[in-house]
């Protein structure tokens, strides 16, 4: 996918994923690489690199290729991205927002799914995500008169309640207040707010600056007043729920969610903006740990469960010289991609070796005796694994 907000050429991840895997025979200097998509979703399906035929297709004529509880449409969308600049300010509905937004407006909601995610640093990566502490929003609104100069007597009151005690009600209030102010209105003061802090060092100051420069006059350069910004160290996780506020600034990820495309944008973008949808389904809570932890397993691996979520977990797989790892929770098809080094996956008589950038649909075993490993690999290999967790997983997890 080339989206705007993706780095360019050869530095991109994305891009030199690409053409190691395979999946592209050159790379445009000039051209973003943001997303590789791994899955069955209509708006970017994957295929058999052999036949050519559609991995969806395939699925569907031969059963065997997926679990007792998978269908020909796999229920995740798994996806490595290389971010250059801000994607824009978003959250991602519930089932039953799904459902409701894609019946009244399918030409912005494609979907009636749900999409929660979990995103892994593969480098330093910049975010923003859930809301801050409601006491440190309203200490940072005081700070910008600019944006005071729109309250009145009941934002005036929500905000003093914010100060005090937490309060999702009194946040709406006020965050609905800005983000529904005239476009024009709201433009200039982006403008005055970025002519005064421009030159400003300190962190707050110096993200809105940066994004306001970006994008002259959207309200999406204030998200930061309310968001949590953090970096995430390779390896390190964050798990985004439905309706949390989030966009990613910089850095490269591996990103795992439910197989939707829906998303209700709040700035930072010249896509539609869906202002009541997105201030009627905000998560309004703060968030005080946006960072996830993941299970480290007896062989190694990390596995990643996120709560509430039954259509994937992700696993990640590393490996040395003369190391060998066995695949656990083969009852599910999976999807692995290879993000460095190289290693030989052998499922019973069939082995295929794998270099950076390709990726392998693995069907799931077949009975108790047949296994699938990882052998052979290079030194520092670095892979990612999708699936779907059987029922009988999901209840130890919940347990």
């Amino acid at each position: 996918m080339n989206y705007s907000w993706g780095k360019k050429g050869g530095e991109s991840l994305v891009g030199t994923l690409g053409i190691d895997g395979k999946h592209m025979d050159a790379i445009d200097g000039s051209q973003p690489y943001a997303e590789l998509w791994m899955g069955t979703h209509q708006n970017g399906p994957s295929k058999n690199a052999e036949t050519g035929k559609l991995l969806s297709d395939e699925l569907s004529v031969e059963p065997s290729l997926h679990g007792a509880e998978e269908t020909s449409e796999l229920s995740y969308l798994f996806k490595v991205l290389s971010v250059a600049g801000p994607l824009s300010i978003q959250i991602h509905p519930t089932k039953e927002q799904a459902k409701i937004l894609h019946s009244k407006d399918p030409k912005n909601y494609s979907d009636a799914n749900h999409k929660p995610e979990i995103a892994i640093a593969l480098t330093d990566f910049e975010l923003l995500s859930g809301f801050r502490c409601h006491s440190e929003i309203a200490a940072n609104l005081q700070g910008f008169p600019e944006i005071l100069e729109l309250f009145g007597n009941n934002e005036k009151a929500a905000l003093s309640s914010l100060a005090e005690s937490p309060s999702p009600s009194s946040l709406r209030v006020v965050f609905s207040k800005i983000w529904k102010t005239d476009s024009i209105e709201i433009g200039k003061i982006v403008e005055r707010i970025y002519n005064r802090v421009k030159d400003d060092a300190t962190d707050l100051h110096f993200i809105i600056a940066r994004l306001a420069k970006l994008f002259p006059g959207d309200v999406g350069a204030l998200a930061p007043i309310f968001l949590n910004y953090f970096k995430l160290k390779p390896g390190e996780a964050t798990f985004l729920s439905p309706n949390m506020p989030h966009a990613y600034l910089f850095g490269d990820c591996v990103e795992c969610m439910a197989c939707s495309d829906n998303t209700i944008r709040a700035g930072l973008t010249p896509k539609f903006i869906d202002v009541e949808s997105l201030v009627e389904m905000l998560n309004y809570s703060e968030t005080l740990l946006p960072k996830y932890v993941p299970t480290i397993l007896p062989n190694g691996s990390r596995l990643f469960t996120p709560p509430g979520v039954d259509e994937f977990w992700v696993q990640e797989v590393t490996l040395n010289v003369s190391e060998k790892f066995e695949f656990d929770y083969t009852d599910s098809s999976s999807i692995l991609v290879v993000i460095n080094g190289a290693a030989s996956v052998s499922l019973g008589e069939k082995s295929l070796r794998l270099d950076k950038g390709q990726v392998v649909f693995v069907r799931p075993t077949s009975g108790s005796s047949e296994r699938v490993y990882l052998e052979n690999p290079s030194d520092a290999f670095l892979a990612y694994r999708a699936f779907t967790p059987m029922r009988k997983f999901l209840k130890l997890r919940d347990n």
